[in-house]
């Protein structure tokens, strides 16, 4: 997946992780019980991944401890066995 650079001021950060948090809760807890809804899993993962990003940039901003988000897994570490 190809990844965008977005320059925001941290108010514009702000707004836009407030408008994430409330759409990514509308989709797994709200959509769900209307009638005819369907599911796509794929869509809420992209979404649950939008939010994590915007949370970890607001965190970083304010100078918080940021934890590898799910949509970031760990480099693997490669040990050099030297003999």
């Amino acid at each position: 997946m190809k990844k965008i650079s977005v320059q925001l001021t941290v108010e514009e950060l702000q707004a836009i992780l407030t408008l994430t948090e409330n759409q990514f809760f509308r989709m797994r807890f709200i959509d769900p019980k209307l009638p005819g809804y369907k599911a796509n899993p794929e869509e809420l993962e992209h979404a649950k991944s939008a939010v994590e990003a915007l949370q970890a940039a607001m965190k970083k901003e304010k100078g918080l401890p940021v934890e590898t988000p799910t949509w970031q897994a760990p480099q693997k570490r490669v040990a050099s066995h030297k003999h």
